[in-house]
């Protein structure tokens, strides 16, 4: 095995998690960070090494000197929206990367998987965002800033091995009920559910842990690969909801002008409280401008097949039903 032993950072969260599994179940010896002793017995379970530490933890270096570390797995990120101050994330993305990056020439090892994000293309409104794009030049988030900064960086790295940036869309699946996932539950909850007309860019689950593990196996040094399993436009996937579930909801659709006089008001609320407000002018730039991404480069060149946009509502519906998220007979 040309990759026998990993370091994973990130390995509890929503990406992090089945690619830790499928990792084991591939055969490899898996070292991962950990901050507490929380997940212990979960790691013990899996045949995982937990090390203690975190991303700026000058330990690590000698923890894992003598373990013949082959590569690492980099996920561990911060996502926020909304935050009163956003310094603390821009140290994890960006710093929290460069430490990961220099503890690999320290360990000598062979390949690097870094996980970045596809807002980081920060393609023109309504184009396809790919690998190619160019930068609209103007973020729409601290987030998107963050990872598109924290990605240059690792790039222009003075790195000993081989690197691969993988950069997901939104991840949603059974596992995850944030983000999209919201929204999800929301409309299949309600009869007249409030929506944008919008363009909606999702990556399976599990298609995006395949590309992270393939992007260790088949991807080329110091490329980039976008996975996305589909994009559609919300009244497309209001239209395929209805067909797969049975669901029989209308939404209403709300105005992109309305919202971004709601933004401003979040951000007077986001001053005044020691709590990110629901929305703010960020979180509705990012809502009214939506995205579509090109994940094809990465279904070629790192070799697999993305879930249809059908199976992946009826396995993720099920999912949420079975989890008492939403009320509706399974498919």
């Amino acid at each position: 095995m040309k990759y026998e032993k990993i370091f994973i950072t990130g390995s509890t969260g929503v990406v992090g998690r089945p690619l830790l599994k499928k990792l084991v179940k591939e055969g490899h010896k898996v070292h991962a960070l950990t901050r507490s002793d929380n997940n212990d017995e979960y790691f013990e379970q899996l045949g995982v090494t937990p090390v203690r530490g975190d991303l700026f933890d000058d330990s690590l270096k000698d923890k894992l000197f003598n373990l013949n570390i082959d590569a690492i797995f980099h996920v561990a990120g911060v996502n926020k929206m909304c935050s009163k101050n956003p310094s603390n994330m821009f140290k994890a993305n960006i710093d929290g990367t460069k430490s990961m990056l220099s503890l690999g020439n320290s360990l000598k090892i062979k390949k690097f998987v870094y996980t970045s994000s596809a807002v980081t293309l920060g393609e023109q409104h309504g184009t396809v965002g790919s690998e190619t794009s160019e930068h609209r030049g103007r973020f729409l988030s601290k987030y998107e800033e963050s990872k598109y900064l924290a990605e240059k960086e690792a790039f222009e790295f003075t790195k000993d091995y081989e690197f691969v940036s993988i950069n997901p869309s939104s991840v949603q699946g059974p596992g995850r009920v944030s983000g999209t996932a919201k929204l999800l539950i929301s409309t299949l909850n309600r009869n007249r559910p409030p929506l944008i007309k919008n363009n909606i860019s999702i990556v399976d689950i599990d298609d995006c842990t395949k590309g992270h593990y393939l992007g260790l196996l088949n991807g080329k040094n110091n490329e980039r690969y976008v996975l996305n399993s589909f994009y559609l436009q919300s009244h497309e996937l209001v239209d395929i909801l209805k067909s797969v579930t049975g669901w029989s909801g209308s939404p209403i659709y709300i105005s992109k002008s309305l919202l971004k006089l709601i933004g401003p008001i979040g951000d007077l609320v986001k001053i005044a409280s020691s709590t990110p407000p629901f929305i703010c002018s960020e979180s509705v730039r990012v809502l009214t401008n939506g995205h579509m991404y090109d994940g094809t480069k990465a279904k070629n060149e790192l070799g697999f097949r993305y879930i249809k946009v059908e199976k992946f509502i009826e396995k993720t519906v099920n999912w949420l039903i079975d989890e008492g998220r939403i009320s509706l007979e399974k498919i």
